[in-house]
């Protein structure tokens, strides 16, 4: 393992994900990350982390981000969760964001299909 390259962590979850969400085959995504088919498919079939050569990974990761696509490390965003994968996006407003909490207060989160229920 190369000292001057940060370890870096994604799953096989994640790059499966990642490729449909860029709505690409395993040939077309393995073209894009500039690795082989083969890779691929034993990348995504490995539960949890993928092993293999870390320079290859960041270049992975680094192909993903360039194509819009965030790789998210276990942890707490808005609850704790595993690893995951969004396509990144452009910061919300602040007209444009929503106070679950008040709209829960006035009573007006209770509509079907919404889960947000009463705040007692």
């Amino acid at each position: 393992m190369n000292e001057f390259l940060p370890e870096i962590t994604i799953t096989g979850e994640q790059i499966k994900a990642a490729r449909t969400m860029l709505r690409m085959d395993q040939r077309a995504f393995a073209e894009l990350c500039h690795v082989s088919v083969n890779m691929i498919r034993r990348m995504e079939r490995t539960i949890g982390p993928v092993s293999g050569d870390v320079a290859i990974l960041k270049a992975l990761q680094h192909s993903l981000e360039n194509h819009g696509v965030e790789l998210i490390a276990a942890g707490y965003y808005e609850g704790f969760g595993g690893p995951g994968v969004r396509m990144k996006g452009e910061p919300a407003m602040e007209e444009n964001v929503v106070d679950l909490q008040e709209k829960a207060e006035t009573g007006m989160a209770k509509q079907p299909g919404n889960r947000v229920s009463k705040v007692s």
